[in-house]
């Protein structure tokens, strides 16, 4: 557990940083068959109230995503439309915001928060060593954890910060257990982030469209703190 709260404790404590995150996910089909598709999101976050995710699917499909700390922003590069919704808060409220009422797709926003300590201490149920893996791009240690959802494995870097270098998660609750894998690279924990590089400012021609905002409802003797949709 020392090895992974000192990762979470790293990025919680972290101010700003930039990585890049490339990933592969599995769709299972209705056959039962699983097909691979891969992304690279590039992520730039500025504690407490800055983030820009540039997201590139394997077909070419570009979106992005930011928050200056008074509006989220949602851009569909291919369609050239966007959403916006006035939101102010920190990078925490606008992540859970996106996550849980947008529902726009953000793989590893639990790593976002700063929370994230607290936020792992409440749902791991396991957590295993199981080796110093030589093979990843910088010494790593391999952990394997548990939680109520899903199985995952994280790789964290034994020299210099530890930060994850490679993630795998299986949503076991899921038809066909399908899994998420990511590789970080290009870590930078002292990046020159400008504010110009957080706000929105849409292309030329861009069309906006309405924001599509889930309503929460609490089943009978529900709670309103409920978990469910949380970042995972």
């Amino acid at each position: 557990m020392t090895v992974l709260t000192r990762m979470a404790d790293t990025l919680a404590q972290t101010q700003r940083f930039t990585v890049t995150i490339r990933a592969s996910y599995d769709v299972v089909q209705d056959t039962g068959e699983k097909i691979t598709f891969g992304e690279r999101r590039a992520l730039t976050l500025n504690r407490p109230d800055g983030l820009r995710v540039e997201a590139q699917e394997s077909d070419g499909k570009r979106s992005l995503v930011t928050f200056d700390g008074k509006a989220i922003s949602v851009f569909n590069a291919d369609e050239n439309v966007y959403a916006q919704i006035e939101r102010a808060g920190t990078i925490d409220d606008a992540v859970r915001y996106l996550v849980q009422d947008l529902q726009v797709r953000l793989p590893l926003a639990l790593l976002l928060v700063s929370t994230l300590p607290d936020e792992l201490e409440q749902r791991l149920q396991t957590l295993d060593y199981v080796e110093r893996d030589m093979l990843t791009a910088v010494p790593t240690d391999h952990l394997a954890g548990r939680t109520e959802d899903v199985d995952f494995q994280i790789w964290i870097a034994t020299e210099g910060p530890p930060l994850p270098e490679r993630v795998t998660i299986t949503y076991k609750g899921d038809e066909g257990e399908p899994q998420y894998r990511a590789e970080f690279s290009d870590w930078n924990l002292n990046p020159d982030v400008q504010p110009a590089q957080l706000a929105f400012h849409p292309p030329d021609g861009a069309e906006r469209i309405p924001v599509m905002i889930r309503v929460r409802r609490n089943a009978a003797g529900g709670s309103a703190g409920s978990s469910e949709g949380a970042p995972k």
